[in-house]
């Protein structure tokens, strides 16, 4: 019997949702006034019309992905192309559909860790192993936290079982941004050997300095190369379900298929309104401004704790979160004393791997009153 736990970021918002007593630094959604209003009002007029009444296509609708694959090639200089481009169930069913499309029962992934728990929890469901490579560098300084993407490690954790090596850029839950020039290192390898590579953008909109490309620039010309898209971070639309990959034109059929199996078809009020808003870039832009005020906020709020030793942290150039160190070998009973406690969520640092045991995951994409006032529980329950 296939039995899947449920993920310690869904364990930990089902307790912050139980009651308005609790402050969310905890879920990776972006909570900053929602949803853009002219992406609402636009699924209003589409709701008037008999445009989403229907079964849709496994393949999504043409003109999303005539929209995605257009939009993205004048913006990555690349040539997309619509068979190229596979709208889905969020990231999430992006993910899955080539897990379950790859993988057979003994196959492995490789996943650079602290990750994104989903992938793992993904390898588990297709009845295939996660093989963890830790992404934390020795800097020679205990107290200074670096990360890395080391491709030697990868490389010397390949077996002929290796199917699929992910890892998100920027990454989650450390930030780390992955430098185009290393990604096309590790492609290179994946080529040699028939491995599939996965490049998670969910957070492609929101980096804090000029050093991440998307890999949306090759995008479909490997064949082992899969780009991994989210509106539930670039328009706030986690709830509405709809994202997309990018991959070479053969995959897309057998993909197609696993998602007639799973789903029949996507939600069609989310994909409109996601074409609507792949023509607003200039709404993610404001999204972006204010996760970067909310960055800012909380490196500012947190600078008295680190000030006394109680956290340390690298700031992150890219993504949602602060990755804390504590001085706990496992911080886990300290971010649920914290929950119980002082009322604020967060997510264990050993909820993403065993690199992460000693740290916190704390989430800035939200109003800056919010981040304020879950510091400032912080600050009364530590000092």
């Amino acid at each position: 019997m296939l039995q899947i736990p449920l993920s310690g970021i869904k364990r930990i918002e089902e307790v912050v949702n139980s009651s308005n007593k609790y402050i969310s630094l905890s879920q990776g959604a972006l909570k900053i006034g929602g949803i853009p209003a002219p992406v609402k009002q636009f699924v209003k007029t589409i709701l008037d019309t008999t445009k989403t009444d229907s079964y849709g296509s496994s393949f999504g609708l043409k003109e999303l992905r005539e929209t995605i694959a257009q939009i993205q090639s004048a913006r990555y200089n690349n040539t997309i192309t619509p068979s190229q481009v596979l709208p889905t169930h969020g990231g999430i069913g992006a993910l899955s559909l080539v897990f379950l499309n790859q993988l057979e029962a003994g196959d492995e992934v490789i996943i650079p860790e602290p990750a994104y728990p989903s992938y793992a929890i993904l390898a588990q469901t297709a009845r295939a192993k996660a093989v963890f490579v830790s992404c934390l560098k020795d800097s020679g300084d205990n107290s200074k936290v670096m990360w890395e993407i080391d491709v030697d490690k990868i490389k010397a954790a390949t077996t002929p079982k290796t199917k699929i090596i992910v890892f998100s850029n920027p990454t989650n839950p450390t930030g780390l941004v992955i430098p185009k020039s290393t990604i096309l290192e590790l492609l290179d390898w994946c080529e040699q050997k028939g491995i599939y590579l996965i490049v998670d953008e969910a957070y492609r909109d929101y980096f804090f300095d000029e050093s991440f490309e998307s890999m949306l620039s090759i995008a479909g010309q490997s064949e082992r190369l899969i780009t991994i898209s989210s509106f539930s971070k670039n328009m706030a639309m986690s709830g509405w379900r709809i994202g997309y990959l990018v991959a070479h034109e053969s995959l897309i059929p057998a993909l197609s298929g696993i998602q007639d199996a799973l789903l029949n078809c996507l939600n069609n009020t989310a994909q409109y309104a996601a074409m609507y808003a792949m023509t607003r870039p200039d709404l993610v832009e404001e999204l972006a401004k204010k996760v970067q005020a909310g960055k800012d906020a909380a490196v500012s709020c947190m600078q008295p704790l680190v000030d006394k030793g109680i956290f340390s942290f690298e700031i992150p150039k890219g993504g949602f979160f602060l990755f804390l160190k504590t001085d706990q070998a496992d911080a886990t009973d300290l971010c649920l004393s914290i929950l119980n406690k002082a009322k604020v969520g967060m997510i264990p640092g050993s909820t993403f791997g065993t690199s992460g045991k000693p740290f916190i995951r704390l989430c800035f994409a939200r109003d800056a009153e919010v981040i304020e006032t879950g510091i400032d529980r912080l600050k009364k329950y530590f000092l």
